[in-house]
């Protein structure tokens, strides 16, 4: 699990155009911060979904910004390379940690990761070290079911028969340590039913394994349910949290609606810094970073994501729902055994 990274960057780079400064553009600090370039650092390979997030951003942000931002790829973290990019960062020194290097998160799916593996011990990092610029977009998730349940196709039927007929429903898991499946014992629990658990590896074999009728229910975002509900393959029962669905479930109840209050569960994306960057830097890369997000056609960008949201939300927000989904999901972790306290 320990990594040293003795190396600098070894990423694949995707560098933004840099057009002429514009005249809106930010002035630097008092300090002089940034007096170089900025890196936003992608947790992940091209042309995944943090990947076309980082490049729409940059593009956004350049204008404004009076250095060239970089967006660098790095793809030789393990499955908790949140805390292992953190880590990373705390070591490269000043040349990181005043904030010209930032990276990409999830929440709270990366949360999920302190409650199975002992980060602290591995690692040196905690949340506490999640030290968040800005929140600029969310994701919900839906629970959706085989299009030929024979309970029905709504989230009260499906309820209904969970309860009268308790482990049979066969709900297809990534296994425990993960974002969705949190998010779905959470609900369990919630409903007070049980079900029938079948491991079926990552989000999209997931959603495929319900929608051939393989699996009779699982949870997903949005862009992994379409083609099989457009397909006429799945029926989508439930939107978490308290917002109204997007098109074309806007019928589909959201949890607030079953009388569940304080819903965590969603995918927050946005731009976080090392824990020993200065406010001063941090609050300019929110304003840079902010004035970028509300661009009407960087949100124009975003909203090709099925139900994506183009929602601010600052530090204190999002660490907010990180601690209550860290808080949460702490019990239902130790209950299945996997919680890493216990071992």
């Amino acid at each position: 699990m320990r990594r040293t990274f003795l190396f600098g960057l070894a990423c694949t780079s995707l560098a933004v155009a840099v057009p002429a400064l514009a005249q809106e553009a930010l002035a630097p600090t008092a300090a002089g911060f940034p007096s170089n370039g900025i890196v936003l650092m992608v947790i992940d390979e091209p042309g995944s979904a943090d990947s076309v997030y980082a490049n729409q951003l940059a593009e956004a942000a350049q204008p404004f910004s009076p250095v060239p931002i970089r967006v660098e790829h790095r793809e030789d973290f393990s499955n908790f390379g949140t805390w292992e990019a953190i880590r990373w960062m705390i070591d490269q020194g000043p040349a990181a940690n005043d904030g010209s290097v930032v990276y990409v998160y999830t929440v709270p799916g990366s949360v999920i990761d302190l409650l199975v593996i002992d980060m602290e011990k591995e690692l040196g990092v905690g949340l506490d070290d999640l030290n968040v610029v800005v929140s600029t977009e969310q994701l919900p998730y839906f629970i959706h079911q085989r299009a030929d349940a024979p309970w029905g196709d709504t989230m009260q039927e499906f309820i209904d028969h969970a309860k009268a007929n308790p482990g049979t429903i066969r709900y297809i898991s990534g296994g425990p340590g993960g974002a969705q499946d949190a998010a779905f014992q959470w609900y369990l629990r919630q409903f007070d039913i049980t079900v029938n658990e079948i491991i079926g590896g990552g989000g999209g074999a997931r959603a495929l394994t319900v929608a051939s009728g393989e699996g009779d229910v699982t949870l997903s975002p949005p862009d992994l349910i379409l083609p099989h509900f457009d397909g006429g393959k799945v029926d989508v029962l439930m939107m978490t949290g308290d917002g109204v669905a997007p098109a074309p479930w806007q019928a589909v109840p959201n949890s607030a609606s079953f009388g569940i209050t304080g819903d965590p569960w969603k995918q927050i994306r946005g731009i976080g810094v090392p824990p020993a960057t200065p406010a001063e830097n941090r609050a300019w890369l929110e304003q840079l970073f902010t004035t970028a997000a509300t661009q009407p056609a960087y949100q124009a960008n975003r909203l090709q994501v099925p139900g994506l949201q183009t929602t601010i939300l600052d530090a204190a927000g999002t660490i907010a729902i990180a601690q209550k989904a860290y808080d949460e999901s702490l019990p239902m972790m130790k209950e299945m055994g996997v919680y890493w306290g216990d071992q």
